[in-house]
């Protein structure tokens, strides 16, 4: 039975040994864990600044449009479009504008109406009349009335979308790093959008913090050397530049899209999930992409990883992960000696005989009187 016991103890001690060592192996990003059919609400991004003046009127107004991407939201694209099934409520942004000869920023809040939507040429189910789309693109409109206020010089767009805003009683659930790098500073947008694609499926195939390079769903007619990843790196806006193109990959001879950035990049901490592509050039100049990664791969959240920490040893002695190496096996070593002491311990020891042994109390009770007498 002791033998059985400490066999058991020693596959426990090595179980606790290679699940603490396993731990340190396991990624440090958190995938997106969203299902296939679960409706997404995702702010992409903004375009078209306009402002303008009457002087007959002496008004002044500025605009621009917030773009949407509505994915699995389970309607028809007659369901969508037709305003009698569904009602898109209008919606406030808040802003800080600085005014041209004033660098103080003063408050506004701009007022948003349902300017457009459609499906996304993509993947659909049914072929019927009013199919299923797995995507829709939402556009609206926002003005403000600047009336006796000057000209903005910068216009930076600070409303929480994920807390705050809410299409068809549907929480935004995601901003693109495309969205935060583009709310900085509207006044300078050039940007105007006539079409808008996805980059269905993405993976990546090789990342480091300063390249990359992506796999999709192949798209025909969207290779193009000049194409600018709109993002974010460290919460700083950045464009960019990369190239695209439809290939062969080798390991299964099927076609897909590819797409990889160019030049050396600081892109460390990136988050390329919902990100928008600008094509520049050509016969897609004012298209945009939207990369969609694979929601059931290991790249799920599109974070471009940070350089891996290498821990060095320092001179005249060991360091910390050597230590750790050295002291967890010895500790687990003295805890298993430990226990076949303790379990051969419990093995039953014969007593000594005990002899017997003659009454001397009577001798020593009369040596006592003895030494008081004297």
């Amino acid at each position: 039975m002791e033998k059985k016991n400490f066999i058991l103890l020693l596959t426990l001690l090595s179980a606790i040994s290679f699940a603490q060592l396993s731990e340190n192996g396991l990624p440090l990003n958190n995938l997106r864990k969203l299902e296939s059919s679960s409706p997404e609400t995702i702010l992409l991004g903004y375009d078209q600044y306009n402002f303008t003046y009457d002087s007959s009127t002496k008004q002044s107004n500025c605009n621009f449009t917030v773009h949407f991407l509505l994915k699995n939201w389970n309607y028809t694209g007659c369901e969508i479009i037709r305003d009698e099934y569904i009602k898109f409520n209008n919606i406030t942004l808040k802003a800080i504008i600085n005014y041209q000869g004033d660098d103080e920023g003063k408050e506004a809040e701009f007022n948003c109406s349902k300017k457009k939507i459609e499906p996304i040429d993509s993947n659909y189910d049914s072929d019927e009349y009013c199919p299923y789309y797995h995507y829709y693109h939402a556009q609206f409109l926002c003005d403000y009335n600047l009336t006796g206020r000057g000209i903005p010089k910068k216009i930076n767009i600070t409303t929480n979308f994920t807390n705050d805003i809410y299409l068809n009683k549907t929480q935004v659930s995601f901003v693109s790093s495309s969205a935060e790098a583009l709310e900085k500073d509207l006044v300078s947008l050039k940007y105007y959008t006539k079409k808008f694609i996805i980059l269905e499926n993405a993976n990546f195939t090789t990342q480091s913090p300063n390249y990359f390079k992506i796999k999709a769903d192949k798209l025909k007619g969207y290779d193009s050397e000049n194409i600018y990843l709109i993002t974010t790196v460290k919460g700083s806006p950045k464009k960019i530049l990369c190239s695209g193109k439809r290939a062969k990959d080798n390991s299964d001879d099927e076609y897909y899209y590819f797409l990889q950035s160019k030049g050396s990049n600081n892109l460390a901490g990136a988050n390329l999930s919902y990100a928008l592509l600008n094509y520049t050039t050509g016969n897609n100049e004012k298209k945009m992409a939207i990369i969609d990664f694979a929601e059931n791969s290991k790249n799920a959240n599109g974070t471009i990883l940070p350089p891996k920490v290498e821990y060095k040893k320092k001179s005249g002695g060991l360091s910390t992960g050597g230590i750790c190496a050295i002291v967890i096996p010895s500790v687990l070593v003295l805890l298993g000696v430990g226990a076949l002491v303790f379990f051969l311990s419990r093995r039953a020891v014969p007593s000594p005989p005990i002899k017997a042994i003659g009454n001397n109390t009577m001798g020593v009770v009369a040596s006592s009187e003895a030494v008081v007498h004297q």
